[in-house]
């Protein structure tokens, strides 16, 4: 088991003993969603910076096609 792991562990167990999750499965849901978070947050800084310097595309209806497919794609789980 590495170090991280076991530190999440340790994160998970104290979340829960103090109450404030009510079972392991949701405290790793709050990891996960934290981690999710942080990482939107950096790529909305990196996307402001490339505006800023302007490279960026242009919104037309292909763009924001490939958009949804790329977003439907990451939402809908394998079968």
């Amino acid at each position: 088991m590495s170090a991280l792991t076991q530190s999440i562990d340790i994160f998970i167990d104290e979340q829960v003993k103090a109450g404030k999750v009510s079972s392991v499965v949701e405290a790793e849901e709050m990891i996960l969603s934290a981690v999710s978070e942080r990482a939107l947050e950096r790529k909305l800084a990196r996307a402001q910076e490339q505006v800023k310097n302007g490279q960026f595309y242009e919104a037309n209806d292909d763009f924001i096609n490939d958009l949804l497919f790329d977003a439907r794609s990451r939402i809908t789980p394998a079968n």
